[in-house]
């Protein structure tokens, strides 16, 4: 069934009738986090002119204030299974910058960035009256990558999202404020007073460079936020579609603490193996 089909046989009473009641289902059973039965009517719609399943528009799709919006990690997946190459470059709070690429539609590396202040000065991090949009205050790097990806893939392989929004335009669009900046400064800028410059002394012997720290488990599992959530959900069961990592039972989570290493290289070697046959 596809949105014409669909269409023609919403003049059934039947069809209207039935769709409308596993809408409201939907809504009150709160299995995919929607409390609306007009949102529970959105979804049964598009699981019926896509055919498939609740638990696969969890995995791909959100509503998010009534709209309908495709989840970046799902783009991200459709760009890698279609040919698409991501080498991150950088991915902190204040920059996301990677090199993309795609077999036959992009074949030589393309390097793309966004930084936070980009998003502040163009009103997508920030409401009208310059106050930080909240999703971008507690998770600014996840933000940042989701802003960088919709924006690439949109560029290069417009096919895979064609018209539709991505989950962080969205949130742009309608989430609320919680805190205020200046815009005309930007956001890790300090003013530092002028000083007098002391007299030059002898320079000191170099010191040896300091080991640099491994990183984070969580860091680790952000880099890698869309195969360690696949490999989580698909392979080991430990989730459920619509959960990530942050999800995880404490038992699980120190089982991966334990053997980070190897966890990691399962799970990108079962995602490669699911996208790049």
């Amino acid at each position: 069934m596809n949105e014409t089909s669909l269409y023609n046989q919403l003049n059934d009473a039947s069809t209207f009738t039935a769709l409308k009641e596993l809408g409201t289902a939907f809504s009150k059973s709160n299995i995919l986090g929607i409390t609306s039965p007009a949102d529970g009517l959105i979804v049964a719609m598009t699981c019926a002119m896509e055919h498939i399943s609740p638990i696969a528009f969890s995995r791909r799709y959100n509503i998010i204030g009534g709209r309908l919006s495709v989840k970046a990690d799902a783009i991200y997946a459709d760009f890698i299974a279609s040919g698409g190459r991501c080498r991150w470059i950088r991915s902190d709070a204040e920059v996301a910058e990677a090199e993309f690429s795609h077999v036959k539609l992009c074949p030589e590396p393309l390097a793309q960035s966004v930084t936070m202040q980009e998003l502040i000065n163009n009103g997508v991090a920030v409401d009208a009256n310059g106050r930080m949009r909240a999703p971008y205050v507690k998770f600014p790097k996840n933000m940042l990558r989701a802003r960088l990806l919709s924006n690439s893939i949109r560029m290069i392989a417009p096919g895979l999202i064609h018209g539709l929004y991505v989950e962080e335009e969205v949130i742009s669009d309608i989430a609320p404020p919680t805190r205020t900046l200046d815009l005309a400064k930007p956001i890790a800028q300090k003013e530092v007073p002028v000083q007098a410059l002391p007299e030059p002394e002898p320079e000191p012997e170099p010191e040896p460079e300091p080991v640099s720290e491994p990183k984070d488990i969580t860091e680790l599992l952000i880099e890698k936020e869309a195969i360690v959530n696949n490999f989580l959900c698909d392979k080991l069961h430990w989730i459920a579609g619509e959960q990530t990592w942050r999800n995880l039972a404490p038992r699980h989570m120190d089982s991966i603490k334990q053997r980070t290493a190897q966890f990691l290289e399962k799970a990108e070697a079962y995602f490669k193996e699911q996208y790049d046959e």
